[in-house]
């Protein structure tokens, strides 16, 4: 099986989005159709009786709705598409593969973080999946008009990001929520780069109150105006919590419902079984956190390891998540950690710093 290495993957501001996915996808190729067959044989494993037809129907769907909201991202996509010799639903099932949820999904989750500390904001987030996924996790460095440094989002090869900061001192995270009527709409890592490309917190805000999304996610939408927590499904976009940069305070957020009405179409069946775990031990330790380097020991804390912050849970032989990596970030200095694995128990660990300087070009 083929390990990317956790690459850097460096779009050029004088190529176009077409240019960008087929480099990308030229470049991965081989690992992007490895990563679409793992991916497919674990719905298949998951449902049995899952249709081909349905999937494509899905995925087609999937692609309408995104293409049509994101044209630029949309060829972005099928840059990749042509780049790794893939087919647009085999794209579509690497990057949106925990929304298609009529299929019991891996225990996957994730864990989230905003301190805000004397008007310096830091966040962290932790990369729970399928442990098949470690191998393919990459950074994308995507150029931001206007700014002379790119925006830095953590990634898999073949997929558009799923996580990121920009330049300007934002931040979008994410992580999963299990909750009721779903319905084929956006891809969601083209929703996390859309985000943090507006020009705004207010713009970030509104954009997500709007988005047709397939599936329920958290998204924790940070910048120097303040931190907040969106918990948002099909039909519904609830703003959960909201703390003022020049407040000092914590937001966190692991993979149950917190909002009111959130909550009440949350669904029982495949909720992270670490979720309330890593939830207590958040709350027990953010407090403490007022650095960089103090939450990325919180992001790869081992408190009650296996089922611990950084988590090598594995429910069974057949589903083992893990903490593929994760990232930190310094909003007010744009100093970035971004990492592969388990610095303690894993010896494939690679980490890489990034420092996004708020100039602005000519």
């Amino acid at each position: 099986m083929i390990d990317c290495g956790f690459p850097v993957i460096k779009y050029a501001a004088q190529h176009g989005h077409r240019e960008w996915g087929r480099g990308h996808g030229e470049q991965f190729r081989d690992a992007i159709q490895e990563l679409v067959e793992i991916r497919k044989n674990l719905m298949s494993e998951k449902n049995p009786d899952l249709s081909a037809d349905v999937i494509q129907r899905l995925a087609e769907r999937q692609f309408v709705v995104t293409v049509e909201r994101y044209p630029e991202l949309g060829e972005e996509f099928l840059g990749m598409v042509e780049g790794a010799d893939v087919s647009v639903e085999d794209l579509v099932i690497l990057n949106n593969y925990t929304d298609f949820r009529d299929i019991p999904m891996p225990d996957e989750g994730c864990s989230v973080a905003y301190v805000s500390h004397g008007c310096n904001p830091v966040v962290g987030q932790t990369w729970d999946m399928h442990g098949s996924a470690k191998r393919y996790v990459c950074c994308l460095e995507v150029p931001c008009a206007g700014f002379d440094s790119p925006a830095v989002f953590f990634s898999l090869v073949g997929c558009l990001g799923m996580m990121g900061f920009h330049p300007d001192g934002r931040m979008v995270g994410v992580n999963n929520i299990n909750t009721d009527k779903a319905d084929a709409g956006l891809i969601w890592p083209a929703l996390i780069r859309s985000l943090l490309m507006e020009s705004s917190h207010q713009a970030m805000d509104q954009q997500l109150e709007t988005a047709p999304v397939t599936s329920g996610h958290a998204y924790l939408l940070a910048s120097p105006e303040a931190g907040e927590f969106w918990e948002v499904l099909p039909g519904l976009a609830e703003r959960i919590e909201r703390l003022e940069a020049q407040q000092d305070g914590f937001l966190f957020h692991t993979n149950h419902c917190l909002g009111n009405q959130a909550k009440l179409r949350e669904s029982t069946i495949g909720k992270n079984s670490t979720t309330y775990i890593r939830y207590e031990l958040l709350q027990k330790k953010i407090g403490e956190v007022k650095s960089l380097e103090q939450m990325y020991s919180l992001m790869n804390d081992h408190e009650n390891y296996p089922k611990s912050i950084c988590s090598n849970f594995q429910t069974d032989t057949q589903d083992p998540s893990v903490t593929c990596g994760g990232a930190v970030g310094e909003l007010k200095t744009g100093e970035i950690v971004m990492w592969r694995g388990d610095e303690q128990y894993d010896d494939t660990f690679v980490s890489h710093k990034f420092k996004l300087g708020d100039g602005h070009g000519a």
